[in-house]
């Protein structure tokens, strides 16, 4: 019988961000080799309202019209729809889970949805981390399989010399960066990410060669601008808020390291760190936390280095010392995390499932 998928997502394009290149990605990836049906949502999460009970409906009508045998959940959230499908179907339901979606501190929450997402058929975890959470909640781990998130490894590539990309920053951005060794993190401004604590204690303890962007928009925007201002590092951090895909990828492209300083924030986890494969795909080394779902991202001592949390001394270290060949790692990321073969996984899991279910 052929097979016919059905995703279901709540973060899909235009929306930007990491859950949402997450769905496109893999969406694509299916549709390109199977019959793929999409429930998606791509306005804010006001609309869950009417998109939870909208996607139930649909669901059924999609999968009874059209012999639907897998029914895909992009995330945890959804998996309270994934039960009544369960009910209601016959098709095998699996579900991702990316963090956030299964960590949230509210009491209702955690009584409702780990508990939905342990009767599923699959769980596919985006890191070791998030299947350590899906475990610490009394998800079987029979059910548990670890699949990192992907990347397009030549999206972000611009094929010019840095010399090149830093005359276009210098004119984007009217700065002067001869001889500056550029350190960039992108990525939402919230406490986890670990960047105002890198602004106020490595980046004064670091030489002047030293520039440091800051791309992003975020809750903690205001605290960072308000420590470069206290530490007088208007010449050494750039703040730049929100930049178009476009400016985002000429600053990869051009900097020297990728920078994700992450801190342990309760019940808000780094499910995996989607913006270092990006780093990475550009051959960019990255210097991360050694914490929860970047050590699924970062391979320690080929496409970056992975450091204590919150250990300023070996930040600087690794940033000094960091000597790794940018050929070598997009080689690595374009080998281990290219979309393709990511998708790859997804389906020899959701397939594997069902063979095994008919051994028995």
């Amino acid at each position: 019988m052929k097979q016919r998928f059905l995703f279901i997502t709540r973060n899909y394009p235009p929306k930007i961000g990491g859950l949402e290149a997450y769905s496109y990605n893999l969406i694509k990836e299916f549709d390109s080799n199977f019959e793929t049906y999409k429930l998606v949502l791509s306005r804010s999460k006001l609309h869950l309202l009417w998109f939870l009970p909208y996607s139930f409906v649909m669901a059924l009508y999609i999968a009874w019209q059209n012999e639907v045998k897998y029914i895909h959940l992009c995330d945890a959230l959804l998996s309270p729809i994934g039960l009544l499908l369960k009910i209601f179907t016959q098709a095998q339901i699996s579900t991702s889970v990316v963090g956030l979606d299964v960590t949230f501190h509210n009491f209702i929450y955690q009584r409702i949805i780990p508990w939905c997402v342990s009767k599923m058929d699959i769980v596919v975890c985006i890191s070791h981390a998030t299947r350590d959470e899906c475990l610490s909640r009394g998800i079987s781990p029979d059910k548990c399989s670890v699949i990192p998130v992907g990347v397009r490894s030549g999206e972000a590539y611009i094929d010019s010399t840095q010399s090149e990309l830093r005359r276009d920053l210098e004119q984007l951005f009217n700065l002067t960066l001869d001889n500056k060794l550029l350190l960039v993190t992108v990525g939402r401004l919230v406490k986890r990410k670990g960047v105002a604590w890198f602004v106020e204690n490595v980046i004064p303890e670091l030489t002047e060669d030293f520039l440091y962007f800051i791309v992003g928009e975020g809750p903690e925007y205001e605290k960072i601008e308000r420590l470069i201002s206290a530490k007088h590092l208007s010449n050494r951090v750039v703040l730049l808020g929100k930049l178009s895909d476009q400016q985002r990828n000429v600053i990869l492209n051009a900097s020297d390291i990728f920078i994700m300083p992450n801190i342990t924030v309760d019940s808000d986890i780094e499910g995996f760190g989607i913006v270092t494969l990006e780093a990475g795909s550009v051959g960019l080394p990255v210097i991360a936390s050694n914490i929860q779902g970047i050590r699924d991202a970062v391979i320690d001592g080929r496409t970056g280095y992975l450091v204590e949390e919150g250990n300023s001394g070996d930040f600087i270290a690794k940033i000094v010392s960091s000597d790794l060949d940018k050929t070598s790692i997009r080689k690595i990321v374009k080998e281990t995390f290219d979309w393709p073969r990511i998708a790859e996984r997804y389906f020899d899991v959701l397939m594997g499932c069902e063979l095994r279910s008919s051994d028995h």
